[in-house]
Parts: structure tokens; C-alpha cells; sequence
């Protein structure tokens, strides 16, 4: 990893409130869309460090024209292709911000999205990573469709465990201190970078995400995420990681526990006795998280309340039908 000495501030220089960090490796097509998106925020006091992962298209000359443009871009080229995490924390390794925020090269961040997310870790000192709500659009941004994720803490957590995608990794904004006491981005785990940086920061510190959507998610044909056997090999990773921290929190994991929570996520009625184990499941799911700091007192108590509302529409389709006529029939 060589960091372009051109680019480097002078020593003793202020330091910017963000440290954008935004990897690239052949992102010639949308790369330099995603950097004026960033250097045209309404927060303008930070520094934009673009990774190059040893691309071979005409990245390079993209980020040499803005280096001469803009002197918030600083540069970091690796002498060989890193992978995604690695290059996240290459740009880390040398941001200054007391905030870092994450980009991906082929996105969009409208206007006022670092100013958003500023504004709320400025308000809300007990957080320490903040995301965002997206818009899914197409290659040319037209289709542009909300995508709504959990704002709360404990939402967040509970239903990334039990299945679901509640912290997208392009968008966050994290305190430096957090984000460096849990060591950054495990360059092992290469697809699903996010959902392990977020079992590990959710332990360390609170966690949530805006209601607002100042992000375009792009889909394109050249992402990573394309092709279908590495989104088979992200899930697989996934719950990799699913398993390793029900491990940690709750001192047992299993396969088959992870099928009943993926089932439950999805509103899946289940038959008594897989019930039953699901029950036990969540419960000693909950009960880990309050013991490892996860939860606090009163998430806890917001948690128990959700899962026993869930749990009730998960009984056998049956019991729902009796239920139903009892209400109708006797009032109860």
C-alpha cells in the first residue's frame, strides 16, 4: 500500500470533521459521478480518501484529474488487488476525520447526507454508527424505489440476527473511537464485510439509521453482488457470521436454529414442536443479548414485547383458525 505523497496534507493542518472513505477497483464507468457527489455536500469540511485497488482501467486518471481539482481528495493505491475490506481499511489507516463515513464508488450521496448524519451523531452522543434508509435505482438513477431498514438500536440487532439487512455498509458514518476499538473491517470475511463489521460494533457500541433516504443504490451489471454464486457465497459467509455471534452471545448456535430464525423473520407459521424450540431459541437469544450488553433494560423490554407479538402469528395455522373463531363466536 503506498499512499500518494501529492495528496497529504501539510503537517500540523486542521484535521476535517469526516473521513470519506470510498474503495474503487475498475469503477471507471460511475466513479467520477460517485466523487462530485461528494465534494458538492452541503457539509463541505472533509476529506475524501478514494482506494485504488490496483485497477487497470482508466480509474487512475479519474482520480489524478480530481487530486489536481480538489485538494480534500487524497489518494491511496494498492500495489496489488486487496479486496473490498482491505481496502476500506487502507483508507481508514490514514483518514483524520472524527468521523468516518463509507462510500462505494459506483453510488450516489445526494446533497445533504454527510450534513444529516453529522447533525445526528452531533445530537445523540451515546450512538456511535449511524446509517441511512436507500433508493434503489437502476444504472442511468432513473426507477428510484425506497428501501426502508430499523432506526432503533434494538431493532436493528434483533432483526439482523434473526435474518434480515439492517445497516448497509456503503452508507454508514461511524465515531473514529468504535470504529478503530473493534479493529476496522475483518479482511477475511470478503463478502459480507458489512454484516461482520456490524456484529462486532453492535457489541462495542449503539447503533441506527435515519428514516431518510439521501443515497442511490445503483444496480449495474458489473457489481460484485451480480452474479448468483456470490450472493449464494455472501449468504453462506452471512451466516457464517450469524452463527459465530449467537455462539458469543448466547453460548450455542446451530444450523437448524438459524433455519427457524430466517423462517420467523419471513412470518413463516411453523408446527407445535418447531414452535416450541423457536421459543427457546429467541428467548436464549434475548436473554445473551441483555448478559453481553447488547440490549439495554428498556431494549430489552421493547424486544420481549415484538417477539411475543411474532411468536403468536408464527403458531400452526391451525390454532390461528380456532383463535379466530373464539374472537368471532365469544368476543375473547
Amino acid at each position: 500500500m503506498n499512499e500518494n505523497p501529492n495528496t497529504a496534507n501539510a503537517t500540523g493542518e486542521k484535521a476535517p470533521l469526516v473521513s470519506v472513505v470510498m474503495p474503487v477497483y475498475n469503477g471507471e464507468t460511475y466513479l467520477a459521478e460517485a466523487i462530485e457527489s461528494i465534494l458538492t455536500q452541503t457539509h463541505s469540511d472533509l476529506e475524501l480518501i478514494v482506494i485504488d485497488d490496483c485497477s487497470a482501467d482508466g480509474t487512475a486518471a479519474i482520480i489524478r484529474d480530481y487530486l489536481n481539482r480538489d485538494e480534500r481528495v487524497r489518494l491511496v493505491r494498492n500495489d496489488r488487488n486487496q479486496g473490498m475490506p482491505s481496502a476500506r481499511n487502507s483508507g481508514i489507516a490514514v483518514s483524520r476525520g472524527e468521523f468516518i463515513a463509507t462510500m462505494d464508488c459506483d453510488d450516489v450521496s445526494l446533497p445533504q447526507r454527510l450534513e444529516k448524519q453529522v447533525a445526528f451523531l452531533q445530537a445523540n452522543p451515546d450512538i456511535g454508527v449511524v446509517g441511512l434508509c436507500l433508493q434503489n435505482t437502476a444504472a442511468d438513477l432513473s426507477e428510484r424505489q425506497f428501501y426502508s431498514v430499523p432506526q432503533q438500536h434494538v431493532f436493528m440487532v434483533l432483526y439482523w440476527i434473526l435474518g434480515g439487512t439492517t445497516l448497509y455498509g456503503g452508507v454508514i458514518m461511524a465515531r473514529r473511537t468504535p470504529f478503530l476499538a473493534v479493529g476496522g473491517y475483518n479482511e477475511s470475511c470478503k463478502l459480507a464485510e458489512d454484516t461482520e463489521l456490524l456484529s462486532r460494533l453492535c457489541i462495542e457500541t449503539r447503533v441506527a439509521n435515519l428514516p431518510e433516504a439521501p443515497y442511490l443504490y445503483r444496480h449495474h451489471g458489473q457489481q460484485v453482488s451480480a452474479s448468483a454464486e456470490r450472493r449464494e457465497r455472501r449468504r453462506q459467509e452471512n451466516d457464517t457470521v450469524r452463527l459465530r455471534w449467537l455462539k458469543r452471545v448466547s453460548g450455542e448456535s446451530s444450523a437448524a436454529t438459524l433455519e427457524r430464525f430466517d423462517r420467523f423473520y419471513w412470518s413463516h407459521r411453523f408446527g407445535w414442536r418447531e414452535w416450541w424450540l423457536l421459543r427457546r431459541d429467541i428467548r436464549r437469544l434475548i436473554k445473551g443479548m441483555g448478559r453481553a450488553g447488547v440490549l439495554d433494560g428498556r431494549d430489552l423490554e421493547i424486544a420481549a414485547a415484538e417477539i411475543r407479538q411474532r411468536l403468536e402469528k408464527a403458531k400452526p395455522r391451525r390454532w390461528q383458525i380456532f383463535i379466530h373463531w373464539r374472537r368471532h363466536r365469544l368476543g375473547f
